[in-house]
């Protein structure tokens, strides 16, 4: 083999060689995916909101002022807005459509978390009826009446506390057993201790730019989760996005 003929020898075989290492690379459709949908995996975090805050008043989703319309139903809680709501119907779970339907907005500036506050509102046109539930401590709510009662604008007459009930402990998303994480329809809830948990429970409501949309909480039942076990639940009111765990339950 002359001079010539080796030299391109050896750059052919130096092309062949190159040609393993180079298969592939630049093509997006190589590419390798971590991102396994959550309903098959437990591990997904990567695409969850993580969950493992304690409710307080400075995580509040809204802490507006409260102007001087609005009218105070207990000590330190509000209805700082009346007014007409169209759109889904949350406060029985089923997210039908409805149309102008009558809206509070409330506005907790108390200490006090509240369980649930239940009123009423008269106008000169009807009364409508409220639930609220887990209103915390410098928080906004909107709640819809219980009767999908559409709203006219008629004079405001009064508010009347049928029944309200403070947490008879603070609200804790136990940040030191639970670790939650979620996605949309999904939550992950992990036991951090050496012991199972049992009837856990994961509450959470959902939120718009005013705050807490909606007097309902929502829950999820995890049953008993395993000393360092992760349990997933379904659950389609849940939104990456706009939903927030408030508070949790478990027996130890």
């Amino acid at each position: 083999m002359n001079k010539p003929q080796f030299g391109l020898f050896c750059v052919l075989l130096a092309v062949i060689l190159c040609l393993p290492a180079c298969a592939g690379n630049g093509r997006p459709d190589d590419a390798v995916s971590t991102a396994v949908p959550v309903s098959e995996t437990l591990t997904a975090v990567s695409a969850e909101t993580e969950q493992n805050t304690e409710p307080s008043r400075d995580e509040s989703p809204s802490a507006a002022p409260v102007g001087a319309d609005a009218v105070e139903l207990t000590e330190g809680v509000y209805a700082a807005e009346v007014f007409s709501y169209s759109g889904a119907y949350v406060e029985d779970g089923s997210n039908d459509p409805c149309q102008g339907v009558c809206a509070v907005r409330l506005s907790n500036r108390s200490q006090v978390h509240y369980q649930y506050l239940n009123f009423t509102l008269t106008t000169s046109g009807g009364t409508y009826s409220f639930k609220a539930s887990t209103l915390f401590a410098d928080a906004d709510m909107t709640v819809l009446c219980q009767e999908k009662q559409e709203f006219t604008d008629s004079a405001i007459l009064s508010f009347e506390i049928v029944n309200l009930a403070p947490f008879t402990q603070t609200p804790t998303v136990h940040t030191d057993t639970l670790l939650i994480s979620y996605t949309d329809g999904f939550v992950n809830v992990k036991n951090l201790t050496d012991a199972t948990l049992s009837d856990v429970r994961i509450y959470y409501k959902n939120t718009d730019e005013y705050g807490y949309f909606g007097g309902i909480t929502y829950f999820v039942s995890c049953d008993d989760i395993p000393a360092g076990g992760t349990v997933q639940k379904n659950s389609p009111n849940l939104h990456r996005d706009t939903s927030k765990v408030v508070f949790a339950n478990y027996v130890p």
